[in-house]
């Protein structure tokens, strides 16, 4: 068989670089995708958003023909939007299913699409009817095609842009005026969130300063990665030079949201969770007090957290395993997560007046942004005891190897440093409260297991290694350390680094710095 390029279809959305998907690829996968939806999900029509990539356009517009030629109605929005407001409109069509065509994070060259049925029920590899995407795997490599039918469906053109910002100011108790006095910088990286994000702070009284706010496909200001230090580092500076009280900076597609303070400093976004998370349990008045946390999150973060009474439990990586989880443990307390790479989730209601409609698992992060600018203004001193809290730890952040040549190697490298770490005296934990699989190994030395109102860190020396395999990239494996101590940090960084070096050495892996 020719090679179809099976490897765009990845654990959680459908993602390549452009170039693999040719004219007549493109077109087979269309079929495919429009197949699914009709024939398998049974809806009759389909929300489709796409952000400010160069070759989505293409991609929107032949979707949209195929879609219809398959007799589904396509309510369209043509502009480049960010994904959370993709699942605000699925949310005010709850009755379609929706496509985000978009590539997230990645370089310019990357080409993707998000999947949703109705009720923003996530579509990924054999997670939705009859196996998500793993279906639609089969109906690509199979050159399923869509036949016409005798009335094609009707393309109706949307644009849900105002409705996301009053939705997102009220549930966020953020009034018209409300931020005055703030001075915000928002960092866009040429993505696709910048209309949203500064008209809601603008209109929130807010003084704005904006960084690549015109959607560029072309990403000339960088990848579209907050956490890539290279593409940040300008904005960065000019949080230093400036006199802003906290500066956001989001993706390519605007679902990350990473939060900096008046110095240009992260801060993690679990530590922003312990200061929003009264505030967002408010929202559900006080009735829900679960919340997911992410496998690499700072045990100090945990701590205050569950300081607030809310009970943590850890979570996997993957935003449509999160935002499932959410969505089936709603009616159990559950509402709202966050992964260190930037991602916030939140179970939101459908109509902020009347919550006994429903609610959605999705990502908002100008909800968040929102809410997190609220709190500031609420609670200073809680951000600079976070800040504080942050600056007394030491942390090797996420670095990742690549095994390209050998991937059957990566499990056992995870296995080698996971003995190493029982070796050491490590507790390791590799699965959910639930039993199912982290999908990833947490190794903890002189932390608890599971983190309560009483935890207390005082006192002692810890630390926290968590190994991982990436879903979103191919063949990558990755790493982080964090401890209150420089020397247990750099000494068990540097454990792992010896076994992973190894296999770099041998030539069955490299450190993907070495581009």
């Amino acid at each position: 068989m020719a090679n179809i390029n099976l490897g765009m279809f990845k654990s959680y959305d459908i993602r390549t670089k452009n170039h693999f998907l040719t004219d007549e690829l493109r077109d087979r996968l269309l079929n495919a995708v429009t197949l699914y939806y009709r024939d398998v999900l049974k809806v009759n029509s389909v929300v489709i958003c796409r952000d400010a990539r160069l070759y989505v356009p293409l991609l929107a517009e032949e979707m949209t023909k195929v879609m219809r030629k398959a007799g589904l109605d396509v309510y369209l929005n043509p502009l480049p939007v960010s994904t959370c407001q993709f699942y605000f409109t699925c949310m005010k069509y709850k009755e379609s299913a929706g496509l985000m065509l978009t590539a997230s994070h990645n370089p310019g060259e990357y080409i993707g699409i998000k999947l949703v049925s109705k009720g923003l029920l996530p579509i990924a590899m054999d997670y939705g009817p009859e196996g998500g995407i793993r279906k639609i795997m089969e109906y690509y490599t199979e050159e399923k095609r869509v036949e016409p039918v005798s009335k094609p469906g009707k393309c109706i053109i949307m644009n849900e842009l105002q409705n996301y910002i009053d939705y997102s100011m009220k549930l966020a108790g953020v009034k018209e005026g409300s931020l005055k006095g703030l001075r915000v910088m928002l960092e866009f990286l040429s993505g696709s969130a910048g209309v949203e994000e500064a008209l809601a702070f603008q209109k929130a009284g807010a003084e704005v300063e904006v960084r690549n706010v015109v959607p560029d496909g072309f990403f000339r200001s960088g990848d579209p990665n907050p956490i890539i230090e290279s593409s940040v580092a300008p904005a960065r500076e000019a949080m230093k030079k400036g006199s802003f009280d906290i500066g956001f900076c989001f993706d390519g597609d605007g679902d990350r949201m990473d939060l900096m303070d008046a110095d240009g400093q992260q801060i993690v976004p679990g530590l922003n969770m312990s200061v929003i998370v009264e505030n967002l349990m408010s929202i559900y008045g006080g009735e829900k007090k679960e919340v997911y946390a992410d496998v690499k999150a700072i045990p100090v973060s945990l701590c205050e957290i569950a300081s607030h009474g809310v009970n943590v439990h850890i979570i996997r990586n993957g935003h449509s395993f999160i935002k499932a989880k959410l969505r089936d443990n709603c009616d159990k307390g559950f509402f709202a997560s966050e992964e260190e790479s930037a991602h916030y989730y939140v179970n939101l209601p459908y109509d902020e007046e009347h919550p006994e409609k429903g609610y959605a698992a999705v990502e908002s992060t100008l909800f968040f942004a929102l809410l997190t600018a609220r709190s500031f203004l609420e609670k200073p001193q809680a951000y600079k005891k976070v800040r504080k809290l942050q600056e007394s730890l030491f942390r090797v952040r996420e670095w990742p190897v690549l095994c390209e040549n050998a991937p059957e190697k990566m499990p056992e490298i995870l296995n080698r440093v996971e003995n190493r770490m029982k070796e050491l005296g490590a507790i390791v934990i590799d699965s959910m409260e639930d039993g199912s699989s982290l999908d990833a190994t947490l190794m903890r030395f002189n932390l608890p297991e599971k983190f309560t109102q009483e935890t207390s860190l005082e006192g002692k020396t810890w630390a926290q290694v968590a190994q991982r395999i990436s879903r979103s990239e191919d063949a990558m494996a990755r790493w982080e350390v964090v401890s209150n101590s420089k020397e247990e940090c750099e000494r068990l960084n540097a454990e792992v680094k010896k076994i992973v070096s190894e296999y770099v050495e041998a030539g069955f892996a490299r450190f993907s710095n070495e581009d």
